[in-house]
């Protein structure tokens, strides 16, 4: 094959290549910074009104790379968002299935429309007996992953991944000589969150502690203890959004 061709067919592999890599990175770039849509939450109390009873409506609306600008409210089921402004409402309803809905929009003029029918006993009774608060477990539960190898003298952190509801507090606390932080914490997205600076070698001894959180929500607690050539000890517990420490988990 003659070299001119050789040398011209190189240079032309080389410039494809790095055109397409600078497309992926661009491509990643993109994807990194886009906006994420904002969560729409609500939660209804009392859960199971009778007729005429007033139900006061509570957002979690919240929005995970920025902030809300706007949070509106269907009442009346007819779609439009219009009854109500802000972060609570609340109304009386008639017996039977009702419709109510909010809308958020966050400052990107992204917005995210959740919906939910309410069940209204007919009649009024004479005798109401006093709801017990029920504080709800964080759904779907918060899934904290740990993969590594452990050696005679120290323990290699591969992989730490947390997932959890979208707008969730996550806190990674970390207690020892080898520790890269003592405390970092991150709002939870849509994907998975990964803290990669504990992705490292750390020496037994060291405690790790994952706290998830979110308002008026039952969390989750797990702490790690790394152990000299033994897999770390482990503890999973529950959290109470305004505790530092884990509890055991509601048995109902």
């Amino acid at each position: 094959m003659d070299r001119g061709f050789q040398s011209n067919f190189a240079r032309r592999l080389a410039a494809a290549v790095a055109l397409m890599a600078c497309g992926v990175a661009a491509a990643a770039s993109a994807a990194a910074g886009a906006n994420q849509a904002p969560d729409a939450g609500f939660a209804a109390v009392p859960g199971e009104p009778f007729s005429g009873e007033t139900v006061r409506f509570v957002s979690y609306g919240c929005d995970p790379d920025g902030r809300l600008t706007e949070q509106a409210w269907d009442l009346d089921g007819d779609g439009g968002f219009d009854d109500a402004f802000g972060p609570e409402a609340s109304r009386a309803f008639s017996g039977g299935d009702r419709l109510v809905a909010l809308r958020v929009t966050d400052d990107e003029g992204r917005a995210t429309i959740r919906r939910r029918i309410l069940n209204v006993a007919p009649g009024r009774p004479d005798y109401v007996l006093p709801r017990p608060r029920r504080i709800p477990l964080l759904s779907p539960f918060p899934i904290v992953r740990v993969a590594g190898s452990v050696t005679a003298g120290s323990v290699r952190i591969r992989r730490l991944i947390v997932r959890a509801p979208v707008c969730s507090r996550v806190t990674v606390r970390c207690r020892g000589e080898s520790c890269p932080f003592r405390r970092s914490t991150r709002v939870m997205g849509r994907r998975a969150m990964r803290f990669r600076a504990l992705e490292r070698v750390l020496a037994p001894g060291t405690v790790l502690e994952v706290l998830v959180r979110k308002r008026d929500r039952i969390g989750k607690y797990t702490r790690l203890r790394l152990r000299e050539g033994r897999p770390p000890a482990r503890q999973d517990l529950c959290l109470r959004f305004d505790a530092n420490r884990g509890t055991r988990c509601p048995s109902d």
